[in-house]
């Protein structure tokens, strides 16, 4: 259930999927309110449900939205504002005030002269402005505000549960006098928080109340909310009959005490059961407000203290002065008569998830699931760090524990020394993805140098030296994209060494990191499998006595069939980096299939040379271990990368890649 009620299913926005703003999915509407709608959307860059109010804008805001710089214009009041000749009103005081064409004016902070936005007057930019002063856990947050074609969007913080309008009339038989505490403690609070900024709310009400699965209450609906002046006063240009009092309905200036009488007329209706200031106009309001006969709350519960009915009463008498001062005046008031705020707010859990369980319950049958965020959605950046790391640790292992085992100094699963200095280089792999990488790689070339191939293992360590210095060092995917022969060969799987460096880097770091690759896998391939598709790591891991490394990598740069794959992973490393500059998801895919059809032909090509062009048919093993990974970069090119790398605007890649 969502903040309005449980989100409907919406067959269009399940269908069409449509970004709001080029990264807000939408995923049900919560209600249509005061303004526009507001729409339930996933924010597929933080990760997060948001709500959205989404604001139909006339022709003419549009267009002044359109303008370049259009959110802040200078100029002149042709009319004195009416607090101007006030003393107590300082030059780097904020206000709002009516110019000649009534549009808001809010005064620079730095200048003496006021500040008109362009879009003042347009519902929801006022809000945005208001509710970012506020940041507290008892008022919903706004995140942003942006205007696209014709229509405003607010983007606020989603809170999955009810509101207190909810509670009243559905769930009345459960409300306590504990229950009351929590919701008077976090209104007051949040209307306190409001005031301490200048900020006065104008419509608090049961349908601005909201209530979470955890049972926190917080104040939503900024849109009638406006700035003090230096003496405490206000406008407003409207409100909800019943929670508005009398000074609100007859447009007088407005101070905190015109939120305490909307609270007070809030905890009334929670502790009477009713309002008894809800009339068909304004007329009649009036007059139910100065002629109101009122229930004593004190004889609707059991053991309540009658005096909590004058701190009410007074909160709630139709002449200001004669009201509490403050709303922390009135709380401290009324708290002491109402229960417990914190075993309150236990309640307020139990009650929203119970609610929760009977709406599931009776809406199973008659509606579909509301559509669920796509998973590469659900996939956060943290998981994607996590996994990163988690591939530099096994690479950087994997290498090292080649390396170390084969070096005489080191070699033998009871030397303390192997698996102080496994442990150590898997460490790095796990923190710092390019030091593991260089590490392991220097451990191999140490090996080499030690054993029977020390020329080898020269070259090793100055190409790894080289890489690590250039680009290695630059991203956890460059230093990645080097540990694939490792850890994919290992199982024949080596041609996800060219479609790794060109899905995850810009062409040439690609191609850096696939010549580097290269010259691993050839002297891994020169361990045993003389295959530049996988090193075989079950049968090859231990050096044999007899092996001659370096003839047998002499040999292998001697086949023609080899430089067949060669030529084929450069191609397909350069032709995916290349669509991959394109940062939308059908020319990832693209990419990928054009990456995929080079390999598949180099291995065509290498089988038609081995046989002396009897056949252009490869091997079955080696057909399937080509196709598996051109399968694996097809399921990342719809879960790995970040969605907005794939939106059409978005020209970033070759930056942050």
């Amino acid at each position: 259930m969502g903040i309005f009620g449980r989100l409907p299913y919406n067959r269009r926005m399940a269908r069409d999927q449509q970004l709001i703003l080029n990264r807000y999915r939408p995923v049900g509407e919560a209600k249509a309110g005061g303004f526009g709608t507001v729409r339930v959307a996933w924010d597929t860059r933080i990760q997060r449900r948001v709500a959205i109010k989404c604001i139909e804008l006339d022709e003419m805001d549009a267009a002044r939205a359109a303008l370049p710089g259009a959110n802040a214009v200078r100029q002149q009041p042709r009319e004195p504002l009416p607090w101007e000749d006030d003393p107590l009103f300082g030059e780097d005081d904020v206000a709002d005030g009516a110019g000649e064409n009534g549009a808001t004016s809010v005064f620079d902070l730095i200048g003496d002269e006021p500040l008109v936005h362009s879009l003042a007057h347009v519902p929801g930019l006022d809000e945005a402005r208001t509710a970012a002063m506020l940041s507290d856990a008892s008022i919903v947050a706004v995140y942003d505000f942006e205007v696209q074609d014709s229509t405003a969007y607010l983007i606020m913080e989603y809170v999955e549960g009810m509101t207190l309008t909810d509670l009243l009339h559905r769930h009345a038989d459960r409300l306590t006098l504990d229950v009351a505490a929590a919701v008077f403690a976090s209104v007051s609070h949040a209307l306190e928080v409001a005031h301490a900024n200048q900020v006065l709310h104008l419509d608090i009400k049961p349908d601005n109340v909201l209530i979470n699965h955890q049972g926190q209450v917080k104040v939503t609906d900024f849109g009638l909310a406006t700035l003090a002046d230096a003496s405490g006063y206000g406008a407003a240009g409207g409100g909800t009959i019943g929670y508005m009092p009398l000074e609100q309905m007859r447009q007088e200036n407005l101070d905190v005490r015109c939120d305490e009488w909307a609270l007070a007329s809030l905890t009334y209706e929670m502790l009477a059961g009713e309002n008894p200031f809800l009339a068909p106009d304004l007329e009649r309001a009036e007059a139910v407000i100065e002629d109101a006969e009122l229930v004593l709350p004190s004889l609707c519960w059991d053991g309540l203290d009658p005096a909590i009915d004058d701190v009410i009463f007074f909160a709630l008498d139709p002449d200001r002065e004669e009201r509490y001062a403050t709303v922390a005046d009135f709380a401290e008031e009324l708290e002491p008569f109402l229960g417990d705020p914190k075993r309150g707010v236990r309640e307020l859990s139990v009650i929203v998830g119970h609610a929760d369980d009977e709406e599931e319950e009776a809406e199973a049958e008659k509606e579909p699931p509301t559509p669920r965020v796509p998973l590469r959605e659900r996939i956060t950046p943290l998981q994607r760090t996590v996994a990163a790391h988690a591939v530099g640790a096994l690479g950087s292992g994997a290498v090292a524990f080649v390396a170390f085992t084969n070096l005489p100094q080191t070699s033998g699963f009871a030397n303390p020394l192997f698996w102080g200095l496994f442990a150590l280089v898997t460490l790095a792999g796990a923190l710092k993805p390019h030091l593991g990488a260089l590490l392991a790689y220097f451990a191999l070339s140490a090996t080499l140098v030690a054993g029977n191939a020390p020329a080898a293992g020269i070259v090793l360590l100055a190409a790894a030296a080289t890489w690590w210095y250039f680009t290695g060092r630059l991203s956890n995917a460059d230093a990645n994209a080097t540990l694939v022969p490792p850890l994919a060969g290992a199982f024949g799987c080596n041609q996800l060494t060219p479609l790794v460096a060109g899905f995850c880097l810009p062409p040439a770091r690609a191609f850096g990191a696939l010549a580097f690759s290269l010259l691993v896998s050839l002297m891994l391939a020169a361990c045993g499998s003389h295959s530049l598709l996988g090193w075989d790591a079950l049968a090859n891991w231990q050096f044999s006595a007899g092996l001659d490394m370096q003839a047998d990598l002499g040999s292998l740069l001697m086949q023609p069939a080899l430089w067949c794959i060669v030529i084929s992973w450069i191609a397909a490393t350069g032709a995916l980096s290349a669509f991959r500059l394109r940062p939308t998801r059908a020319f990832a895919v693209l990419g990928t299939l054009v990456a995929g059809a080079l390999l598949l032909a180099g291995i065509a090509l290498a089988a038609w040379v081995a046989s002396g062009q009897a056949t252009w048919m490869p091997s079955l093993n080696n057909l399937v271990f080509t196709i598996v990974p051109i399968v694996v970069m097809l399921l990342m090119c719809v879960l790995v990368p970040e969605p907005y790398y794939y939106d059409e605007d978005y020209e970033g890649y070759a930056e942050e890649a």
